[in-house]
């Protein structure tokens, strides 16, 4: 599980991640869930750019790349979506640890 720690993100005992990589956008989460629903951006798409990032080395890079193929685009950015929460911030949270 990912650990948050001051401006990273430790992703592995030997990998970190500061969170100047990290981009994220949030949007309406769609379906059912009450009255606002359609007006709260609550859901978060927390991006990575693996094939540009300075902050890994290219073993780091070629086994990410690897393992998480089917969550990185063609561009090299990794994609991560949270929406299980009803807050904009518990979801980028959800997202952090799931980057991991």
């Amino acid at each position: 599980m990912a650990r948050r720690r001051d401006s990273a993100l430790e992703i592995t005992p030997g990998l970190t991640l500061p969170t100047e990589g990290l981009s994220f956008a949030a949007t309406r989460s769609g379906g059912p869930g009450g009255q606002n629903v359609n007006k709260v951006a609550s859901k978060v798409l927390l991006s990575f750019d693996v094939a540009g990032s300075p902050s890994l080395s290219e073993v780091q890079r070629a086994r990410i790349l690897e393992r998480l193929k089917p969550r990185i685009t063609r561009d090299g950015i990794l994609r991560v979506q949270a929406s299980n929460h009803r807050e904009q911030a518990r979801n980028l949270e959800d997202a952090r640890a799931r980057l991991g």
